[in-house]
């Protein structure tokens, strides 16, 4: 603990101010007092300001009485209801007994946290900070909400017992020996090590606190969300105005640790993404958002290999020195190569993501981790309603589907019409020759737009259906998002290959015959839509810091003499949602989708999938480091979906590389059309038979895995083993005579 820490810790327990930092901070050019420590998390009251607020909050509340029972649960006799809470009560007094009350829970003796007050720089909120820092509290919270923590240390070795590694050494071929666990920690750029030790979890005991390690930052702010949940309701807190919002606090020390790993520093673009740099992760955001980067990581090293291969066949199409049919040969075993890669490549990521399961002590999550929504009820589920919003929903998901069909349709006949009347006009009196040269672009822009329009209206239709829990609703909103955006993203392209060459031809010429220019304007069409992915990612995120920051220069220029405080800052960024998380991961998911579907096409693409992988690592980091507020940490044992997902387009992109290679390609134009559909299907089913084999070779955990599973088994009752009391019982022996006397 620092020297600001503790001080803080002093100023804390004398009073209930916010302790004063002097110290300042620097974010996105501005100045900022850094006040993070040692808090968990901020809730945000709304006080009035102006005339027309201070009037409605001297207003009678309407139904108090039942609304003091929505925000407090009741749970241990707590939120009991004063008296000064009836009919005629006004909305400031309702406030100010419903503060008082949140205070006296939490503060309590039921929660023992620390609390304190700031108001804003425009002092039209009051920032109530809460944090766990009492030694005694974080163990009996721990006790009480059966977290899972590591056995520490000093246990392994009061007990003699090695902790287990993910490297075992033996000597050469002695395969009777023991073998023993080798440290080989993995390095940050600084030279940090990153353990590659495994510790066993258990659930926490306050009475055998010595076995556990102490209880970290991270599970302080899973203990006070927790609390907070079990005492308080807090959306009825945010719906109905008396908080504004509540999150969790960011501290700056650490995220300027991981700046200076490079890990959310946006200059570090060409850092290799290590496979231990998510341990750092973990420690600060948690499992779930750890698991994405991990899995991001992973792609983008596994990417190295194709992306590197990719370079020189570009290189041979681009020299001059080999034919189109020769290079169409090279491409057809680049794609064949692919299949093999995206089987290994989803066989070694299973295998790490359930190492990382066992490290972050993530395994067996089952049932535990559901967390049940608030909005669900059971009468709802299979009513008339229920099924008409599910409806709905899949309707909207055939809407825009249909969309993109038609807007597809609609850019290539506009074309097709410029070409053949050159120096005629078009729409809104765009003459033809730019509509036929630029109409391209406005398939990618289409795309781009339905992206950004579809993802908040699926989002809405599946927060407002009747799922029971937090899982559930991940799943259907994936689910929906996908099967438009998969469409929305792939068949413009799967259009131009299929079903171009025989309505609008192929080439300036319109062959119908040689699909080289149909193949041609499908490379074009990809590579635009990876360097508009980055600079469309890159608007969104100056886009967000800069209203952040015209929100932080318009309270400072009406406040020039106050010190505008780290904590408001992250008041003023937005949540870092699920949907965010989907999103983000929708992203990857179809990157890794253009490489595996149209890799015959366009090798070159596993170079520019590789590019855009470190680019937008950085940027994602950056984003949900600066950008937003701390993700709630959650307890997740994977990517879900999306491993599923990919699995799935890997076997997808056996098909429309076969087909590609077959049908489009110039090496076999000239082959009969019978001869091309028998070698369609032998080439899809011996791909998808490859795929099939190699994927199961690989088990669901490695051998290191396995050790550390069976090494714990063997040696839990030593580790777990306490000496036995002097005297059990009353202590008196048995008076019993043998009888082989």
């Amino acid at each position: 603990m620092g020297a600001d820490e503790k001080q803080g810790l002093l100023l804390l327990e004398a009073g209930g101010v916010a302790p004063t930092q002097t110290e300042t901070i620097s974010v996105c050019g501005s100045q900022f007092q850094k006040n993070g420590w040692p808090w968990h998390f901020a809730i945000l009251f709304k006080l009035p300001v102006t005339d027309a607020e201070k009037k409605a909050f001297g207003e009678p509340m309407k139904h108090p009485q039942k609304l003091w029972g929505k925000i407090f649960s009741g749970v241990n006799g707590t939120g009991a209801l004063p008296e000064i809470v009836k009919e005629g009560i006004t909305k400031n007094d309702f406030h100010h007994a419903v503060f008082n009350e949140i205070v006296t829970i939490l503060s309590g003796p039921r929660n023992g946290l620390q609390l304190a007050t700031k108001k804003s720089i425009d002092e039209d909120e009051l920032i109530l900070t809460v944090g766990l820092t009492d030694p005694e509290a974080k163990k009996q919270l721990a006790h009480m909400e059966d977290l899972s923590v590591r056995l520490s240390q000093t246990l392994y070795d009061e007990k003699k017992v090695d902790v287990p590694t993910s490297t075992k050494q033996y000597s050469g071929l002695d395969y009777n020996a023991e073998g023993k666990f080798v440290p080989s920690p993995g390095k940050e750029l600084n030279g940090d090590e990153i353990p590659n030790s495994h510790h066993a979890y258990l659930s926490y005991s306050a009475k055998k606190a010595h076995m556990f390690e102490e209880v970290s930052q991270l599970d302080c702010i899973r203990l006070v969300k927790r609390r907070l949940l079990k005492f308080l309701h807090m959306d009825e807190l945010v719906d109905h105005g008396i908080v504004n919002q509540w999150f969790p606090v960011h501290h700056w020390d650490e995220l300027d640790e991981l700046h200076n790993k490079g890990w959310n520093n946006p200059t570090r673009i060409l850092q290799w993404p290590s496979e231990a740099r998510s341990d750092s992760i973990n420690k600060y955001f948690g499992p779930e958002m750890a698991f994405f980067f991990h899995w991001y990581n992973h792609l983008t090293r596994w990417l190295a290999f194709p992306a590197i291969l990719s370079i020189f066949t570009y290189g041979a199409r681009i020299s001059g020195l080999v034919s189109r049919i020769q290079i169409n040969y090279v491409s057809m075993a680049f794609a064949a190569m692919l299949v093999i890669w995206s089987s290994m490549y989803v066989s070694q990521y299973r295998q790490a993501k359930n190492l990382k399961q066992n490290k972050w002590g993530m395994e067996n999550l089952g049932a535990s981790a559901l967390v049940v929504r608030k909005q669900f009820k059971d009468a709802y589920r299979d009513s008339f309603a229920d099924y008409a919003q599910h409806f709905f929903h899949w309707f909207m998901v055939v809407f825009f589907v249909f969309e993109t069909i038609m807007a597809v349709y609609y850019v290539t006949q506009m074309q097709v019409r410029a070409k053949q009347h050159p120096h005629e006009h078009g729409p809104f009196g765009i003459p033809n020759e730019y509509i036929a040269q630029y109409a391209k672009y406005l398939i990618t822009i289409n795309i781009k737009l339905v992206d950004k329009v579809w993802t908040p209206i699926s989002n809405m239709l599946t927060n407002r259906e009747n799922w029971r829990s937090v899982q559930e609703l991940q799943q259907s909103m994936i689910a929906k998002m996908f099967c438009v955006k998969m469409f929305v993203f792939y068949y413009p392209f799967v259009y131009i290959i299929v079903i171009q060459p025989y309505t609008k031809g192929c080439g300036p010429d319109n062959s119908r015959n040689d699909l080289t220019g149909c193949i041609d304007e499908l490379n074009e069409s990809l590579i635009l839509f990876f360097f508009s992915q980055i600079a469309i990612e890159i608007a969104l995120l100056i886009a967000y810091l800069g209203l952040a920051a015209w929100g932080v220069r318009s309270e400072r220029s009406k406040h020039p003499d106050k010190e505008y405080t780290y904590l408001e800052l992250q008041g003023k960024t937005m949540p870092y949602t699920e949907e965010d998380l989907i999103s983000d991961s929708l992203n990857a998911v179809v990157t890794y989708g253009y490489i595996i579907l149209f890799g015959v096409s366009l090798p070159f693409m596993c170079l520019l999938g590789f590019l855009t992988n470190l680019v937008m690592i950085r940027l994602v980091a950056y984003k949900v480091s600066y950008a937003y507020q701390r993700p709630m940490p959650k307890a997740m044992d994977g990517i879900g979906t999306w491993e599923g997902v990919m699995r799935i387009l890997g076997y997808v992109g056996v098909l429309t590389n076969a087909y590609i290679a077959m049908f489009t390609l110039r090496a076999f134009r000239d082959e009969d059309m019978v001869w091309k559909l028998i070698m369609f299907i032998v080439l899809q089913n011996v791909g998808m038979g490859l795929k099939m084999a190699i994927e199961g070779l690989f088990d669901e955990r490695n051998s290191a895995h396995k050790r550390i599973i069976e090494y714990h088994d063997d040696c839990k009752d030593v580790l777990l083993d306490e000496k036995d009391p002097p005297q059990i019982g009353d202590g008196k022996v048995a008076a019993l005579e043998s009888p082989f006397k």
